[in-house]
Parts: structure tokens; C-alpha cells; sequence
């Protein structure tokens, strides 16, 4: 967990830096899937030792952006297209659990929290913020709405699949196509919060799989065989 400095400056770890250089890198494409990663070369490349590469490369295998191979030893994910379709496939059960209890169980406080932070998010997307600036906000506002059920179970689920590539990719695919929705977020919240748990499970489904159709077919298109 990250600390704060007495001028107000977010205070990172050696290894926190690391994962955010590392995990940056991947999914950006600078370290390809497949791409071997040893720990000497990169505390090396970045400059620190390589404790905090060991402890940084934990938790990148951890959100499932390296794996480790017996004989090799830790690659960059390959993303194939059967693996993107089960990792979408968990995202949607998690998210429209998520979607069913806060339709009913969500606090006046929590409604506010997340209606501003969806508020800022398609404030981003219509004017066209960096693809990276977005995809970070993304993931606080659906991480946001599982921790507003209580239960850490589901806020471990969205961990587990991979959600901060998962995202990332699924904007870059999404911002591709024309037409983006000036309110997405706004709109989407607000039918959650309406007090129909059947509403909020298709609401979530149909956002869900509006970002997941362009990536898979982009995933399906590229010239990268993986």
C-alpha cells in the first residue's frame, strides 16, 4: 500500500516502482508477450536491486501479467484469444454479482462516490485523455464498485483475471470504434442504482461485452500469432 509524504506526494517503494515501470512496459507492448524476463536484467535495466524485482515480479504474476514456465523460468502472458475469452467470461460473472447487490444494497454515500467518479471517467473519454490515464481510472471505478458490496472475494476475482491488461486492451479496442457514448459510465451507474437487480446484471452484461466484441475481433485480426 502506497503512503503519503508530508507535502502531499504519493510515497512508492522500490519494488511498487518497479511494478508500475514493469507492468507499463507489458502492456504497452515494449516487453512482448512471450518475452523472457530475468530478474538481473531487469533490476539492472531499472536500476535497483533485485529484491524488489522479485518482489515486484510477485505480484505481476500475481494479476496475471507474467507467468512462470518450468525450464524457463517468468514470461510476459501470451493473450491468446481462448484465454481473453475465459478471462471475459469471469469478469462477467463477478461483475454482475457486483451489479445485483449494489442495486439494492448501495448507501446514499456510495451512490455519490461512484456517480462522480463515472462522471470523471466519461469526462476523459470524450476528450480523448491518454489511453493509460483512462484505463487507470477504469479500474477504480469497477474495483470501487466491488468494494462497495463488502465482500473481498469478489474484489480478489477482478485481481485474478488479469483485469488491469484486460482493461487497458479493451479501451484501446473500444476507442478504435466511432460513436463512443458521451455519458457510458453515467448511464451505466445510474441503471445499476435503480433498484431492479435484473436491470443492473443486463446493464453491467451489455458493458461488459461492448468492450469485449472489438478486442476479441482485434485480438483475432492481429498480425502477432501467439
Amino acid at each position: 500500500m502506497q503512503s503519503v509524504t508530508q507535502n502531499g506526494a504519493v510515497f512508492q517503494t522500490a519494488a511498487e516502482k518497479a511494478y508500475e515501470i514493469i507492468s507499463k512496459k507489458i502492456m504497452k507492448g515494449e516487453y512482448e508477450p512471450g518475452m523472457r524476463l530475468v530478474r538481473r536484467q531487469l533490476a539492472q535495466e531499472l536500476g535497483v536491486s533485485p529484491i524488489p524485482i522479485l518482489e515486484a515480479m510477485k505480484r505481476l504474476e500475481q494479476d496475471g501479467l507474467i507467468e512462470y514456465k518450468a525450464h524457463w523460468g517468468s514470461i510476459v502472458t501470451i493473450p491468446t484469444v481462448e484465454r481473453v475469452m475465459d478471462m471475459f467470461a469471469f469478469r462477467e460473472a463477478i461483475e454482475c454479482q457486483v451489479a445485483r447487490i449494489l442495486a439494492t444494497k448501495a448507501t446514499e454515500e456510495q451512490k455519490k462516490a461512484l456517480h462522480a467518479l463515472a462522471e470523471e471517467l466519461d469526462i476523459l473519454r470524450f476528450e480523448g485523455s491518454e489511453t493509460e490515464k483512462i484505463t487507470q481510472l477504469h479500474i477504480r471505478f469497477h474495483v470501487m464498485m466491488a468494494e462497495c458490496t463488502g465482500f473481498s472475494s469478489l474484489i480478489a476475482g477482478l485481481q485474478k483475471i488479469n483485469f488491469t491488461w484486460l482493461l487497458f486492451n479493451a479501451v484501446q479496442s473500444r476507442r478504435a470504434r466511432p460513436a463512443i457514448q458521451r455519458y457510458w459510465h453515467v448511464t451505466l451507474i445510474d441503471n445499476i442504482l435503480d433498484q431492479d437487480p435484473e436491470k443492473a446484471e443486463k446493464v453491467m452484461r451489455d458493458h461488459i461485452y461492448d468492450s469485449y466484441y472489438p478486442f476479441i475481433e482485434d485480438l483475432k485480426n492481429s498480425s502477432i500469432k501467439y
